[in-house]
């Protein structure tokens, strides 16, 4: 049976845990990005230690020893002139990330990011700073999201991502439609030894809405961000950002109008198209029309048309005429049906259905509609009625964006819009990116970026599917309290802390003690979900952070780090 043995930490930690309060000039873009900050900052290069920050902004560590009890150390690195962070009219939390081995990076809340040497994090060493540059984030205020190391070839780079929320008015008010707006600050620094280190590029994206997640992709090519809003480089300091000057800018420049249109019965298919030359005359043109194919060309000239056809038609009832630069082909079917489009795989052409079909299809798809909500309960052969819906049916939100920007073309590249709630992210390998896990109906399906993305634009999807946490998504909705959401490395158990003293352990494919059946199949089953609920005992007991590995989970209070430690199977 699976157990959690708790151990929390003494002594406790005596200055407490560093929190960031909200200036006068608040609005819900810094309410969001306070609510990212998570105060237990995860190593992913080791995952038996958990980093925080003091109020006297030293970097602590909790590490489980050797014989398995939890260590603190209380002073890795002071960050630097600390004491100037007291008189900051706006800050945030001090935010920390690990993008290698041996590497740190810090922003301090404020507007200075540091690069740190951590040496062998299993030891315990002092860190030491190797670099530091002010940042001109908006409000003087900003926190790290990601960073990520990679090599090209001798060098070394760390791509770094902080976010800030600047207040604006006028037209650029007027164009997003908010006095405020989120910014993200895309860093790369370069070192050839290790140790010295220079900035040699900085970009900055904009997006009017508050994002839910973003991350970079390892070899620094690309951001990929999930939110509301569709996020735009705005500033390059290497290469010039064609900017656009309104939202009509995007679709002016392309023209949808189709080549060709068509319209069917489900006996005959008719296509119409405009010549592009209005000298043109019957003796100019080529019309090929086969059993299952048509080609249609100028004479000596350009091609119009060329492909097979959806099936086969009569050949000697087939024909086209030409009106001026109108041109009409008549198609005879072989076979009475409707095909779905004229020529297999071209999308140039554009249906045009008459009355009379739009009609009969609104009469088909009738039984499905309703102007009144559920007007008939007593119809027999549904598959639900309003009375069954629970509160752990509606989804929050209103879905996401996913996108990913590219960072040497300042364009989007891949955009997915999900009708799907944003849960959390979760890294499961420091080699890849963090992976995202959405709502789907009532589970939690996770996704991570595919490494080939960066390499090959033309693919479809960037982003693959590498789990599911089976029913998660009602496990969750009851949790209104909820603050933190997160799941093991391994998708083996999943987490919720509540804002107040509660956390709640979900856990797949639990071995049960007896044989159970399926009702329905008389399957037998020999794993079953199981869910559990953890109170804290201390006060105060508001959950500032929680980190979850394979093996335990971390859960930080304002003067303890408690360590959960999950048991395996007997």
């Amino acid at each position: 049976m699976n157990e959690f043995q708790a151990v929390y930490i003494k002594p406790e930690i005596t200055s407490g845990i560093d929190q960031a309060k909200p200036s006068e000039t608040f609005s819900s873009h810094h309410a969001k990005l306070f609510g990212l900050h998570n105060h237990l900052i995860t190593d992913p290069w080791n995952n038996d230690s958990v980093y925080f920050c003091d109020r006297h902004w030293n970097v602590g560590r909790v590490r489980i020893g050797k014989t398995g009890k939890p260590q603190v150390q209380d002073s890795l690195l002071i960050v630097p002139d600390a004491a100037d962070l007291r008189i900051k009219p706006t800050r945030f939390n001090v935010s920390l990330g690990f993008p290698s081995k041996d590497l740190a990076a810090v922003c301090n809340g404020s507007d200075q990011f540091y690069l740190i040497d951590t040496g062998d994090r299993s030891g315990s060493s002092k860190w030491k700073v190797l670099f530091n540059t002010a940042v001109p984030v908006c409000g003087q205020a900003g926190a790290l999201v990601d960073c990520v190391m990679w090599m090209e070839g001798e060098r070394r780079l760390v791509e770094c991502l902080l976010a800030s929320v600047e207040e604006v008015d006028g037209e650029t008010k007027e164009m997003h439609k908010s006095p405020w707006v989120m910014q993200m600050h895309w860093l790369t620094l370069t070192s050839v030894d290790g140790v010295q280190w220079n900035l040699e590029r900085t970009r900055r994206l904009e997006g009017s809405r508050p994002f839910e997640h973003a991350s970079l992709e390892r070899r620094g090519g690309a951001i990929h961000i999930v939110g509301p809003d569709v996020y735009k480089i705005v500033e390059d300091s290497l290469k010039q950002v064609q900017l656009e000057t309104g939202e009509g800018n995007e679709s002016e420049g392309t023209d949808n109008t189709p080549l060709y249109t068509w319209s069917q019965t489900a006996s005959d298919l008719t296509i119409q198209l405009t010549l592009p030359d209005t000298g043109l005359t019957k003796a100019n043109l080529s019309v090929d029309i086969s059993g299952s194919r048509l080609e249609l060309q100028v004479k000596n000239g350009m091609e119009l048309l060329k492909g097979d056809l959806h099936a086969r038609v009569e050949v000697d009832a087939c024909t086209w005429t030409l009106d001026g630069r109108r041109l009409e082909i008549f198609l005879q079917k072989v076979e009475d049906c409707m095909w779905p489009s004229a020529l297999v795989g071209d999308t140039r052409g554009e249906l045009v259905m008459s009355p009379e079909q739009l009609e009969a299809i609104h009469q088909r798809l009738a039984h499905l509609t309703s102007e009144d909500w559920n007007p008939n309960p007593d119809k027999g052969d549904k598959p639900f009625n309003s009375q069954m819906l629970e509160d752990c049916d509606a989804v929050d939100g209103e879905g996401v964006v996913l996108t990913r920007v590219d960072g040497e073309t300042h364009s989007v590249s891949h955009k997915a819009i999900a009708n799907n709630q944003y849960l959390f992210s979760v890294c499961t390998n420091p080699t890849v990116s963090p992976a995202i896990c959405l709502r789907h109906d009532v589970d939690g399906f996770l996704w991570q970026t595919s490494p080939e993305s960066s390499k090959d634009e033309s693919t479809q999807c960037p982003w693959k599917h590498l789990g599911v946490l089976n029913a998660f998504g009602y496990v969750l909705a009851s949790k209104t309290q909820r603050r933190f959401c997160t799941c093991a490395p391994d998708m083996s158990v999943a987490v919720i802390a509540d804002a107040q003293r509660h956390i709640y352990l979900y856990r797949q494919n639990v071995s049960v003690l007896s044989p159970v059946r399926n009702r329905k199949t008389g399957q037998q089953i020999t794993t079953v979900a199981k869910q559990q609920v953890l109170a804290l005992d201390c006060q105060p007991d508001i959950i500032l952070g929680l980190a979850v590995t394979n093996t335990k989970i971390f859960v930080a209070t304002d003067q303890k780090i408690f360590v959960y430690v999950i048991k395996a199977d007997e």
